[in-house]
Formats: C-alpha cells, sequence, structure tokens
C-alpha cells in the first residue's frame, strides 16, 4: 500500500469513526423510534398483552411490555431527540414511559364513547387511525402538544360522528411529566374519522395541522407555533370522496412535505400539492388504480417511499406499487405481494402502513394478529423493493393498533434533509451532514444516491475496499432525481464510500456489496 493510499484510508477511518456518532447530532430527531401496540394486558401473560417495538436495534426487534392501558386503532407515542420514550396514549389516557398515567393524564376524550371503550370494556379509544399525534412545542425543550380527536354516536341512525379536535399539552420538567391543559377544543364540526396529519412549516420549525370534513372535499389546515395555533385555515378542493369509504383511508405526506396522498377503496388515490410556506393545497389530481378482484372491498392503507418516488397501497389480499415520477402513473401498477393465505387465526393481510426510521415501510398485518409486514427496499421498483409478509413478528397481538408518525426530521424547503436512516450496522446509518441518502444497503447492482438539495455543484463519490484502495470513482449531478452507480462487477464484501461536492463538504459511510 502506498504511503498516499495509506494516508487516504486514515483519513477515512478517522471519519468513519466521527460518522458513527455523527447520526445523534445531524439526525437527532428520533421522535419515532419506539412504537407502541398490543392490547389486553389483563391476562398477565404473553398470549396477550403489549408490546413495544425499538428502532434503535439492527435489525429492529418487538418486545413483550406489560402496560395497563390497552392499545386500540388510537394510538400515538413520542420520544425525545435521542429516541428515549416520554409518552403515549390510547385515546383514554397519557402514559409516561414508566406505564403511569401522568399527572392529569386521564379522562381524555370525556363523554359517552369514553365511558364505553375506555371504562365499561377497559380498551383503547376508537377513534379510527390518525387520530392522535404528539408534536413537540416548537422553540421548547419541555413542552409537547397531543392533538386528539373525539367522537359521538348517535341513535337515529346508529352511527358515529366525530365531532371535534382537540388538543392537551403536557410539560415534562425535571423528568417528569405533567398534563398542563387537557380537552382544549380547537374545532367543533363533523370531522373525518380518523385522518389527521402534520407536515412540518416551509421555516423548518413550526407544523401544518390538517384534517378534512366529514365525507367532504373541505379541509382545516391549523398553523401550529411556539405560540400555540396562531391561524385556522379552510380550504374546499377536489373530489368528495365516497361516503361508503369513510374510515377506510388513509391520508398522508410525502416525505417532503409537499404532497398529500389520500385513499378511499372507492375512489381513485386523490393527490393534492401543499404549499409548505402558505398552508394552502395548490393543485389537485388523482390516480386511477385497480383495487383487484377481490370478494369484499375494505381498508386501503397507503405509504410513500423515502426519495418520493413510489406509493404503496395496502388493499387487503393485494400490495401494490406505483411509480409517481413515471409518465402514465395508473400504467405503472405493480402488484408486488398477494396474501399468502396465512391466518393466525385472523388473515395477515395487506391494510395500514407507516415510513419507519430505518426507512423500512412497515404494515398492519390485518387485526388482532401477532405481524407487521416489511417492506425492506421501498425506493426499489417492482418485486426489488423485497416485501418480506409478516416480516416483522410480535410478541403478542398488535391489538389493531399500529403508530402514524409525521416527518419530524423534516427540515426547510431549501434543505428538507432526509426523513429516515437506512441502516448499516447497529449505531451506524449512511446519512451523513451532507444530507445524502445512500442505498440501499446491502446493494447488489446498482447504488443509488439522492441528495439534498442543497448539494450544488459536481459530486464525486470513491469507493475503497478495505485496504483502503480505491476501486470505483463517479462523477455525478447530485441535483439530479436519483443517481445510480453500476457496482455489478465489483467483488462481494464491504467497502468505504467518501462523497465531496464543492470540494469541501465530506460524507463517509460503509457498504456491504451482496453476490
Amino acid at each position: 500500500m502506498s504511503i498516499f493510499d495509506s494516508q487516504i484510508m486514515k483519513r477515512i477511518f478517522l471519519s468513519l469513526f466521527f460518522f458513527v456518532g455523527l447520526p445523534l447530532l445531524t439526525c437527532a430527531q428520533k421522535h419515532d423510534y419506539i412504537w407502541i401496540s398490543g392490547d389486553d394486558n389483563q391476562t398477565f401473560d404473553t398470549t396477550h398483552g403489549g408490546l413495544l417495538i425499538d428502532f434503535h436495534q439492527n435489525p429492529v426487534k418487538a418486545y413483550y411490555h406489560y402496560r395497563n392501558l390497552n392499545m386500540f386503532v388510537c394510538n400515538a407515542s413520542i420520544c425525545d431527540t435521542a429516541g428515549n420514550l416520554l409518552f403515549y396514549t390510547n385515546g383514554c389516557a397519557i402514559a409516561g414511559a414508566d406505564d403511569n398515567i401522568l399527572e392529569n393524564g386521564d379522562d381524555l376524550n370525556p363523554g359517552w364513547p369514553h365511558q364505553l371503550h375506555c371504562i365499561n370494556y377497559n380498551d383503547g379509544y376508537a377513534s379510527g387511525i390518525q387520530s392522535a399525534l404528539f408534536l413537540p412545542l416548537p422553540e421548547s425543550g419541555n413542552k409537547y402538544v397531543l392533538f386528539h380527536k373525539s367522537y359521538i354516536i348517535t341513535n337515529s341512525p346508529v352511527d358515529v360522528i366525530t365531532d371535534q379536535l382537540l388538543y392537551s399539552t403536557i410539560d415534562y420538567s425535571d423528568n417528569a411529566g405533567k398534563v398542563a391543559e387537557k380537552n382544549v377544543e380547537l374545532l367543533h364540526d363533523t370531522l373525518a374519522f380518523g385522518e389527521l396529519l402534520a407536515t412540518k412549516h416551509a421555516n423548518g420549525k413550526d407544523w401544518w395541522i390538517v384534517t378534512p370534513r366529514r365525507n367532504s372535499n373541505t379541509f382545516y389546515v391549523l398553523k401550529f407555533t411556539k405560540d400555540g395555533i396562531v391561524d385556522t385555515l379552510w380550504q374546499t378542493i377536489g373530489i368528495k370522496p365516497a361516503p361508503a369509504g369513510e374510515g377506510y383511508g388513509q391520508i398522508v405526506f410525502s416525505p417532503d412535505g409537499s404532497k398529500v396522498y389520500r385513499t378511499n377503496p372507492f375512489n381513485p388515490v386523490m393527490v393534492y400539492d401543499f404549499d409548505r410556506e402558505t398552508g394552502a393545497f395548490t393543485h389537485f389530481d388523482t390516480i386511477s388504480f385497480n383495487y383487484g378482484n377481490q370478494p369484499v372491498i375494505g381498508e386501503i392503507g397507503c405509504a410513500v417511499s423515502p426519495s418520493g418516488q413510489f406509493l404503496y397501497l395496502g388493499c387487503r389480499r393485494l400490495l401494490y406499487q406505483l411509480d409517481l415520477w413515471a409518465p402514465d402513473i395508473t400504467a405503472s401498477q405493480t402488484t408486488i405481494a398477494e396474501w399468502d393465505g396465512f391466518a393466525a387465526p385472523i388473515p395477515t393481510q395487506f391494510y395500514q402502513m407507516q415510513l419507519g426510521p430505518d426507512c423500512k415501510i412497515y404494515g398492519l398485518a390485518g387485526g388482532d394478529t401477532r405481524y407487521f409486514h416489511v417492506i425492506h427496499y421501498p425506493d426499489e421498483p417492482g418485486l426489488a423493493c423485497q416485501v418480506e409478509q409478516r416480516g416483522l413478528p410480535l410478541p403478542t397481538p398488535s391489538g389493531a393498533s399500529m403508530p402514524s408518525f409525521p416527518n419530524y426530521r423534516l427540515g426547510p424547503v431549501d434543505n428538507p434533509g432526509l426523513p429516515c436512516s437506512p441502516v448499516v450496522s447497529a449505531g451506524a446509518a449512511p446519512v451523513g451532514a451532507a444530507g445524502v441518502l445512500v442505498y440501499p444497503n446491502p446493494v447488489r447492482t446498482t447504488l443509488k444516491i439522492l441528495a439534498g438539495r442543497r448539494c450544488a455543484g459536481p459530486m464525486r463519490l470513491r469507493l475503497f475496499d478495505l485496504a483502503g484502495r480505491p476501486v470505483l470513482e463517479r462523477v455525478f449531478d447530485p441535483l439530479e432525481a436519483v443517481t445510480e452507480i453500476d457496482v455489478g462487477e465489483l467483488p462481494g464484501g464491504a467497502y468505504f464510500f467518501e462523497l465531496k461536492y464543492r470540494g469541501l463538504e465530506r460524507q463517509v459511510g460503509k457498504i456491504m456489496l451482496m453476490k
């Protein structure tokens, strides 16, 4: 090895040593690193009960975790910036990391449904998926706000109607949480069942909170700042979803917050362009898709890949991928998985989905089952995305409970950052200060690079083997949507990479080439 190569290798190892700890600084918004699920804890054994999914682990693991609060479809939690669990809710109460209800944290969403589901049935609040979310109060290190929906039950005819959007404020001082305000009304209207979501303001600090009216194409958009809710907008746009699909769809922001995708089993996918500066929807479109030849039309979940290229639709027996960058999105529809018939005893089909902080997409496998499905490489086309049915076994049944999180890591419009960090090994992720995503990892033939918008100018990729010898070099334009680099001719094994742009800013990491 030459002196030149030895110096390069030394610098790379030093950079990599620093880089392993770097995500704690550059990607420290780990508010979604602990997921809560599981119900029916009264048995005091592992046939049922609470569970906890920990994204600090590689691979991700799910643990049995006894708790008093049973989780149902209303499910929200939040960690601190380092990924330590702070609070969670099932819509009935707010509990801390020690599973004790916070001071003044009981009696959320008061009314007859609370009495029925939280007290009489000792279950979670039945306000639907995406009916609660935690957000940190902007520019405050110790205050958090839970936004949550309540509902009423009418008897003529029997119907469930979401009638309020509420908020509750948690003050977390001296490592103890206290609910300072509770059940404060923000909206009183007939609102969509669930369908509560949020994205960062263009400034990267404040938030926009979005929810539709019931069976409506009218949206409320609320601006959330350090001073609380400072503005409430109202906008009607697009088509009305079919009433028969109320509560059976999912609504998500793209990772960069520029689009909203809304599903309903009796409508095409509804797509809204969103202006993060003004909080306004600026354009509406639809994406037609084929639900498939199924005996029953029901739930339809959706998720968007980290780069924003692929939309995934969970349609019970079938899981689809659509290429959002294709000239004809409808024609790009690809069946990437078909339910394999497994049931234990409930069929493990495809429903609600959520992008994880590890850049994989996780899907609820039916109701009270012991599995989440996993899409391992959601930015790969077709079958290369590698769907693993029941890829995350759960120690107890989920209770039809899966959390929904916004993209806490979204930055300002001119530097949005990355929504997640694909894990190379425990404690190390291929994301550096430059805000560049290098994936998939492990890689087989084609390495892909997605750069942040501030990475202007030519970028250079260099690969080194473990002896420090350069084996590949490419110069490319980082402003391209995705840069693809063929590494299929290289021998399998571990490689270090160096990315440099403007001749100044560097990012280093490690990839595995599989043969």
